[in-house]
């Protein structure tokens, strides 16, 4: 698959750089960090996916979209913004922004979803990928910190449960994970916990509302360990269905 092409627009020059320098290995980058600027390179540029502020000075970033659209350019749009409000938010619904992460965004996430976008350009392309990569993926969308062993051990979880949904995780998965790190059951199983416990507490609501459903006040109650589990190896499963795996 052809690497895709990005554009960047924020006005912010440490962000800017940093986010280039962690997509410029996976895809082709432009950078600018006005909106006069990007509606110039909209046209000589046209992105692929475009990762806009939506606090620009001059023309904004809705306003960009609309002049974009009434262009005929329909890149995929991952928006940033470090304030919201109900019109924002409509506004983004009708012009068919593809993600919304709200500042202060970890770098990491955001590739995280470069790469959803970028897959999602091509869905006939048969995309390579292992199941522990993946998994890291998602743990990493969800903000899960990588210092903790509770990663690790969700990292080989995850895929075994989804290989095999049917067994029972506190007497047959817990014991896989921890014959494989040379732990105790109880040990994965409290490490498990914390993980979740501190990647909950430290949620981006919209990111974990794609994987979970929010309860009626409109947040995302913390999942068990195998309500978490089950619902990752779900998605690692629809991954490894829908684009192949080595």
């Amino acid at each position: 698959m052809d690497m895709p092409k990005v554009l960047i627009v924020d006005s912010n020059d440490e962000f800017r750089e940093s986010l280039s320098d962690a997509l410029s290995r996976i895809c082709i980058l432009h950078t600018c960090q006005s909106g006069s600027q990007a509606l110039e390179l909209m046209h000589s540029f046209s992105p692929d996916i475009l990762i806009l502020d939506l606090m620009l000075p001059g023309i904004d970033g809705i306003s960009l979209l609309h002049r974009t659209a009434e262009a005929g350019l329909h890149p995929a749009v991952l928006a940033t913004s470090r304030f919201t409000s109900d019109y924002v938010l409509e506004a983004l619904h009708r012009l068919e922004v593809n993600y919304l992460m709200m500042k202060p965004c970890d770098i990491q996430s955001i590739v995280c979803r470069v790469s959803d976008l970028a897959a999602d350009l091509h869905p006939s392309s048969i995309y390579h990928t292992d199941p522990k990569s993946a998994v890291s993926n998602l743990l990493l969308s969800l903000g899960f910190p990588t210092k903790l062993d509770g990663f690790s051990y969700l990292q080989a979880a995850i895929p075994l449960y989804s290989e095999d949904p049917s067994q029972a995780i506190t007497k047959e998965l817990y014991t896989a994970v921890a014959t494989l790190y040379h732990k105790d059951c109880k040990q994965v199983e409290r490490s498990i916990r914390s993980a979740i416990e501190a990647a909950w507490r430290n949620r981006d609501e919209r990111v974990w509302q794609l994987y979970f459903n929010p309860a009626p006040g409109g947040c995302v109650p913390r999942p068990t360990n195998g309500t978490f589990i089950s619902r990752m190896a779900d998605f690692l499963a629809r991954q490894i269905y829908q684009y192949g795996n080595v």
